[in-house]
């Protein structure tokens, strides 16, 4: 049959097709169906499988993990950076020791912003990403915000997460990502974004690390490689400032008038980018955007410290704004840049001083707090118009949005913005300077010292209170130079009040100013103003409680000096304590007052060389204390570690032992989350050489030696050393 077949010609075949049709079999079936006729009804035989032998397929590649630590800001399309994203990695590559500045071009006006370092540092990270095992992102306006952002990696290291971070915590991250880059060959990429000075960063940037900051200042970089960042170039149809322009924009139907538009704005980013998300939002185009430039910047403020490119963006988009979203605009031009979050005004309404402020609060603005909705329509307008980027409580307001909006401000909203933070910061029993106050504290801070930089903060009272309850969270977390400046914008608000010098509230300031002096190690202008704040008090207020605490506070400083050597003045420092002790008394024999006047004077003694009246003295602070305070109190540590290490000192250290117990116990419960704290640190430190007086003394020898192992271990000390230095101790009460 298959001979036959093979002489079918074209009618024959398709006569078999339509008589499959016929039998409604077509399509592939029917192929099927002549093939098994073709072969006289016989299945075909399998057809042959090869075995085709193939290699294993490769192990599948496993994404780079890096961590990425702190607050980067998202990432965002880039144009035109393409040079300096490669002369950033070719200068960090090669020279890994040598950090890199991106700075300011000295064309560009001096202290002008908006260039785009931020963005242009964001996306090396982005693209790098894989040469890094970590990159830690901080910002740096000040010497703190390096601190709490170098602090973010704490927990990536195996560090306890500090509460608040202070300057030891940074080192100690510090060095454990020197270490871990020196014995693990890890790589690390630190980005500090904004540094106003280069000496924030002393002494906080570990070794073999990439480093690279923005900054907006040119100079005081020695040692740095400085990479300068321009404004984008708009010659042509096709340059950067003209694609970044229509990208925002959304539309590319017209290059030649986005060019003559860029041109206008100096190809500065920010005010293109701003521009940009106006006529998007407007739906204009180019050329109606230069039309309303024009007309936007014929009244711009002279010498503002920003270029008219950014006002007229800025004010075009504003005008056209909802009325919530202009007054938030406005409102939060007065804060910091970062971490402009809901809370900032949804908080406020249940704020301790939320009655007290509401004159500083016009009433539209009152009502807008207190309903969530609008906020949250406010901030979406914003964000619409790229007058602030970023999601939750991390929103950020460019520094020059920020002036040139403060510049509009015709209703003069920086009262209220005094008033909503002040409504919140803690004060009264809430002190800032007890540490479950540190994160509200820490949230709230920026925004003060930003009203304070900005100039605009108003002479109001409650400026007062907020420059004085921030330099007191300052100063618990050891920010002396943050405090210093404080204190100093404290007493000139007080000043420009026009305060008469009979107000405590003037004595209180010189005070604060003396003692921060103090903190910061110039002892000469510290003395000026506790003598100012103490003349003040006694002409005005003998005998008073004030007077007590400006003689207090002038002791304090003598005992420093004391402490630093200055022998003669030891005798002063007495007299100074027991003229306060006899103002407290007269108060009242026994109060937290009275306790401490006791505890000043004992201190004073102790370094005098009369152990037993410090004993003395430290005893009868530490019983009137326990009268009122609560078990656990960390006052309470402070004044059991005094009368424990005396009792020490003078050979009782059966009864010693009991005591440094307590405060080591208080202290390692106030500060669970710091093992590294140096009260703690202090505390185990008198602990271990009391166990080994006591060891040496025979009483229960191995389990005390043993404990004192321990913590030696725990805290870190050489227990040969601590051996040694427990000697100084006598065995038995001394004559």
């Amino acid at each position: 049959m298959v001979e036959w077949v093979a002489g079918w010609g074209t009618a024959e075949w398709s006569l078999a097709v339509a008589v499959l049709a016929l039998l409604g079999i077509d399509g592939a079936r029917g192929w099927r169906v002549l093939r098994w006729v073709l072969r006289g009804g016989k299945s075909a035989p399998p057809a042959p499988i090869p075995v085709v032998v193939h290699p294993p397929p490769p192990e599948p590649e496993q994404p780079k993990s890096t961590a990425l630590l702190g607050s980067p800001p998202a990432p965002v399309r880039v144009f035109g950076r393409e040079g300096e994203l490669a002369d950033l990695r070719t200068r960090l590559t090669n020279a890994p020791d040598r950090p890199v500045a991106l700075v300011n071009s000295g064309a560009v006006l001096a202290g002008q912003g908006g260039i785009g370092k931020t963005t242009l540092a964001r996306e090396y990270a982005r693209l790098n990403a894989g040469d890094y095992d970590a990159i830690l992102w901080t910002l740096a306006a000040t010497r703190q915000n390096v601190i709490e952002g170098l602090c973010a990696a704490a927990d990536h290291l195996g560090l306890p997460r500090p509460n608040p971070p202070q300057l030891a915590d940074a080192q100690a991250v510090c060095t454990r990502i020197t270490a871990r880059i020196a014995d693990q060959g890890e790589r690390w990429l630190i980005v500090c974004d904004n540094v106003e000075e280069a000496a924030h960063l002393d002494g906080l940037m570990p070794i073999g690390a990439h480093l690279l900051v923005t900054t907006r200042q040119g100079q005081g970089w020695a040692g740095w490689d400085a990479v300068r960042t321009d404004v984008l170039g708009f010659d042509s149809p096709d340059a950067p400032a003209v694609r970044l322009l229509m990208a925002h924009a959304g539309r590319d139907d017209d290059a030649a008038g986005a060019q003559r538009l860029a041109g206008l704005l100096g190809g500065l980013p920010l005010a293109l980018i701003v521009m940009g998300a106006y006529l998007k939002d407007q739906a204009l185009s180019f050329d109606q955007g230069c039309e309303h430039w024009h007309h936007a910047v014929t009244n711009a403020p002279q010498n503002a410290g920003y270029d008219d490119s950014v006002f007229g963006a800025v004010k075009l988009s504003y005008d056209k704004l909802p009325e919530d979203a202009q007054t938030l605009a406005r409102l939060l031009s007065y804060w910091a840049p970062e971490g402009l979050g809901l809370r900032l005004l949804l908080d406020a309404p249940g704020g301790q001083n939320w009655k007290a402020v509401l004159d500083l609060i016009p009433e539209p603005l009152q009502e807008l707090v207190q309903d969530e909705a609008r906020v949250r329509a406010a901030f979406t307008a914003l964000a619409a118009r790229s007058l602030i980027t970023g999601r939750g409580e991390t929103r950020a307001m460019h520094r020059l949005t920020a002036a040139a909006l403060r510049d509009m401000d015709q209703t003069a909203l920086a009262p209220a913005a005094v008033a909503l933070l002040a409504a919140v910061y803690p004060g009264g029993e809430q002190n800032p300077g007890h540490s479950p106050q540190f994160p509200l504290c820490a949230r709230l801070t920026p925004h003060v010292r930003a009203l304070m930089a900005s100039g605009a903060a108003p002479t109001v009272a409650f400026w007062d209170y907020l420059l004085n309850q921030a330099g007191g969270y300052l100063n618990a977390i050891a920010d002396f130079p943050g405090c210093l400046a404080l204190a100093q914008a404290s007493l000139a608000a007080k000043q420009r009040r026009g305060l008469p010098e009979s107000d405590r509230a003037l004595a209180m300031a010189h005070g604060n100013l003396g003692m921060a002096w103090m903190r910061v190690g110039d002892r000469d202008a510290a003395e000026r103003k506790l003598n100012r704040a103490l003349e003040l008090t006694e002409r005005h207020r003998p005998g008073s409680a004030d007077h007590a605490s400006a003689l207090e506070l002038l002791g304090g400083l003598m005992l420093d000096r004391v402490q630093a050597g200055e022998r003669n003045r030891l005798g002063p420092t007495i007299r100074l304590y027991r003229q306060a002790l006899a103002i407290r008394r007269r108060a009242g024999p026994r109060s937290m007052e009275v306790a401490g006047a006791l505890n000043n004077l004992g201190t004073a003694h102790s370094l005098q060389g009369r152990k037993r009246e410090a004993a003395r003295l430290f005893g009868a602070a530490l019983a009137i204390w326990r009268d009122f305070l609560a078990p656990g109190d960390a006052r309470l540590a402070t004044s059991a570690m005094n009368v424990g290490s005396i009792c020490l000192e003078l050979g009782a250290a059966a009864e010693a032992e009991d005591l440094l117990r307590e405060a080591l116990g208080i202290w390692e419960a106030v500060f669970a989350d710091q093992p590294d704290h140096p009260d703690r640190r202090n505390a185990a430190g008198w602990l271990i050489s009391c166990l080994m007086v006591r060891a040496r003394q025979g009483v229960n020898r191995g389990m005390r030696e043993a404990e004192a192992r321990r913590l030696c271990g725990q805290y870190g000390f050489d227990y040969d050393e601590r051996v040694a230095k427990a000697r100084d101790y006598p065995d038995a009460p001394l004559p």
